[in-house]
């Protein structure tokens, strides 16, 4: 899970035309609207990144008209625009922690002491619950193996361990380490939809995995599978490659963010492949072979380049429409870069489809 919130330190602030009594405040590379005079450049805080959810406390009462959320029964912390400007997260006092926010170094995470939790959309997928043995399905023996200590229950199947997750980090947190780096990247659309990944065990069964759990063959997931035939696609790659690889992708259609790109039926695609034996990342050539042979496609390519000069210049070559085929003036989620071996990869996310989503 990515940082929710931290000690910073405010970068910079800058005034806002026509407003007089708020100001932009840039902290940990994000810009963030606040109370002219209540904070000053290299002032101490604590930064709430957005899709953070605060707790319904006193303290954070001010947010209640823009930020409730009955669902999640707290106060959502969501890219919006005001005054003309975009604001993306929240900054407060290192006074929230009391005396000892004084003492924190810049760079602590407090999101487990404010009691802030993750914004998560996929925490409704489906989880597959372990298949119990034939003994514990026999209810008179399950209850006594109960009194003696066995048959406890077990937790449901996550995420392949030895799979790495395709997280991408958010260019505003790598811009200072990446950002004199000459290397060519591969850049493509970040797709707005549901994480799905796919894999065979040795038998060839498929097991099918949201962004957090394995959730069988159902919802979504499911669906794709079956849709997109992945595991004849898959057996066909094993064949093909002489190894075991997993696919990941994004699922867009009905029901599914909004489904912004106005399709009828699911499509899925791909962003990231991995070789199960080592959890090595495929390279973009690679992923290219993967789909050839699959038949799945990818997520659009845009093209390929260097880092831009400034994390500005960054941010708003993300924006724009997305380059899909009939989806007319759908604005794109934002970019991802990567090396071509995939060593490397990041986020640029549009500011403007942030607040258009949200």
């Amino acid at each position: 899970m990515h940082d929710l919130a931290k000690i910073a330190t405010i970068q910079a602030i800058e005034p806002i035309p026509g407003k007089d009594r708020i100001v932009l405040a840039t902290v940990e590379n994000y810009k963030s609207i606040v109370k002219k005079d209540e904070f000053k450049e290299g002032d101490r805080v604590i930064y709430v990144f957005y899709d953070a959810i605060l707790p319904p406390r006193p303290e954070f009462e001010f947010l209640r008209t823009r930020c409730w959320s009955e669902k999640y029964q707290g106060f959502r912390i969501k890219p919006m625009k005001m005054g003309g400007v975009i604001s993306e997260g929240l900054v407060v006092s290192t006074s929230l922690l009391g005396a000892k926010g004084d003492s924190l170094p810049v760079g602590t995470v407090v999101t487990k002491e404010l009691g802030i939790r993750a914004y998560d959309p996929d925490a409704a997928a489906p989880k597959i619950e372990p298949r119990k043995a034939w003994w514990m399905r026999c209810k008179p023996l399950a209850r006594l193996l109960r009194k003696l200590g066995f048959g406890k229950p077990k937790k449901a199947k996550g995420y392949p361990a030895l799979i790495p997750k395709a997280d991408e980090e958010n260019i505003e947190k790598l811009w200072d380490s990446i950002r004199m780096r000459t290397d060519e990247f591969v850049i493509t659309e970040k797709m707005e939809g549901s994480a799905a990944m796919y894999s065979l065990d040795r038998k060839g069964r498929l097991h099918c995995y949201s962004h957090n759990w394995e959730v069988g063959n159902s919802g979504i997931w499911g669906t794709v599978a079956k849709d997109r035939e992945i595991r004849k696609a898959l057996l066909t790659l094993r064949k093909a490659k002489g190894k075991d690889w997993a696919i990941e992708g994004e699922i867009c259609g009905p029901g599914i963010q909004k489904n912004i790109y106005h399709f009828s039926g699911y499509r899925l695609f791909l962003y990231a492949a991995y070789r199960i034996s080592d959890g090595r990342r495929a390279s973009w050539k690679e992923l290219k072979e993967i789909s050839a042979i699959t038949g799945l496609e990818t997520v659009p390519f845009i093209r390929k380049g260097p880092v831009l000069p400034s994390l500005d210049e960054m941010l708003k070559d993300c924006e724009g429409k997305s380059c899909l085929p009939g989806c007319g003036d759908v604005p794109r989620e934002g970019l991802v870069w990567r090396t071509e071996d995939g060593s490397l990869h990041f986020k640029c996310k549009s500011r403007p489809y942030k607040v258009w989503f949200a």
